[in-house]
Order: structure tokens, then C-alpha cells, then sequence
């Protein structure tokens, strides 16, 4: 058995252990060959992304953005920051009743992400008086995605028995996509988005600008 063979079956995606059971041989035997030819061994959370991707990233991020695709990109992270759950550690989610905001949010995924299609999960929110069909046939229709895509419904109860009409008439979604690489690609576009949003504060000499709360860890502070 040569050395190249174990080297090429590892940086294929293959784990030490895969490597090792391919060849009838010792883990220890495989990390001692990409020891001695200074090949980094993956961690934990690299092969397990690796094992569950084998296809590659199931998202191609868009490069030399045009000025409308900026912009998108602008207002999606705006929106992250503010409706987005941050703080998950698996998933991009976004949050909301208004289509037209989840619709923005949807198209950064596919068009700056290069999401595949997919890939984009839904899960929805909605009240007793809200038909679940109708609704997840609206969301669907609107966002350009499968309804096969909606992965949970959740039905709430009335508040205090009362009416629902102020509610969304298609009740809130969630848009996730489950991939910790995209995450943290998104996360650090945010955090970013918030650092220049706060330069502009102080350039203005505001104390709070709209969207540039510190998040995710940022230890800057405003006046209050």
C-alpha cells in the first residue's frame, strides 16, 4: 500500500477512520502518515460537516456583486439582525408575517448564497382560524418554493379567545437553511453590517442608529 493512497482518500473527504477501514489498517497507522507528511488531521465538527456534505457546499456564494445585489445583501442582513435567530447554532433562520420581507430574504439565499433551492426549508405558525393548506399553498406560490419543503406547522391558540384578524392572514414563517458553514459565512457578514452601521453613529454623532445594536458577542456600548 503506498502513503499516496492513504493521502489522496483522506483529502477526498474520507474520515481517519474511513481511511483506515478502507486499507485494513490502524487509525493510529493513518494519522501517523499524515503526521509525517504534514497534512493538518480535521477536526470533529470539519469531518462531520465533510461526512454530511459529500456533494460539496450546497450553496455557491456570489462574488463581484452588481449594485443591486449589494443592496440586497444590505437589506437581508439588516433584517437577520433583527428578526433572525442569531443566536442558533446550526441553522440560518428568518422570522415573519410580512411576505414581502421573508421574499427579500428568500432571494439573498438563492441569489448572493447561491443556495440550491432545496435546500431552503419552511416551517409555519399559524392560528386556529387560519386554513394550514391555504396558507402553505400562499408561502410556496410567493417564495418560488416546494410545499414539500414545509418541514412543521405549529398551531397557536387564540388569545383570550378572541378574534384573530389583526394576525397575518397566512400566519408567521420561519425560512431555515440547516448548514453551519453558511451560518458562520452569514454571521460574519452581519456582524460587519453592524460595525459600519455603528462607524456611522458615531460619524453622526447619534447614540443608537436603528439596526446597529451590538450583537453576537460585540462589547461596544451606547449612552442611555
Amino acid at each position: 500500500m503506498e502513503t499516496g493512497e492513504i493521502i489522496r482518500s483522506y483529502r477526498s473527504g474520507n474520515s481517519v477512520s474511513e481511511v483506515a477501514s478502507m486499507y485494513g489498517i490502524s487509525t493510529r497507522k493513518v494519522r501517523g502518515v499524515l503526521s509525517l507528511n504534514k497534512i493538518t488531521i480535521r477536526s470533529h465538527k470539519e469531518a462531520s460537516y465533510i461526512k454530511n456534505n459529500r456533494s460539496g457546499d450546497p450553496f455557491d456564494i456570489l462574488s463581484d456583486l452588481t449594485p443591486e445585489e449589494d443592496h440586497l445583501k444590505a437589506m437581508a442582513l439588516g433584517l437577520y439582525l433583527t428578526e433572525g435567530n442569531t443566536k442558533n447554532k446550526n441553522s440560518v433562520r428568518f422570522s415573519n408575517s410580512n411576505p414581502a420581507l421573508v421574499k427579500i430574504f428568500v432571494k439573498f439565499l438563492k441569489v448572493v448564497c447561491g443556495v440550491e433551492n432545496d435546500k431552503i426549508k419552511m416551517s409555519l405558525i399559524v392560528y386556529p382560524d387560519i386554513s394550514r393548506k391555504k396558507a402553505k399553498g400562499y408561502w410556496a406560490k410567493f417564495l418560488g418554493l416546494a410545499i414539500t419543503q414545509f418541514t412543521k406547522t405549529t398551531i397557536l391558540k387564540n388569545r383570550n379567545g378572541g378574534s384573530v384578524k389583526r394576525h397575518s392572514e397566512f400566519g408567521t414563517i420561519t425560512i431555515y437553511v440547516h448548514n453551519t458553514k453558511l451560518l458562520g459565512i452569514i454571521k460574519d457578514w452581519a456582524r460587519e453590517y453592524a460595525h459600519v452601521a455603528q462607524l456611522v453613529e458615531h460619524i453622526h454623532g447619534k447614540d443608537e442608529v436603528i439596526g446597529s445594536k451590538p450583537i453576537m458577542g460585540s462589547a461596544v456600548s451606547g449612552k442611555s
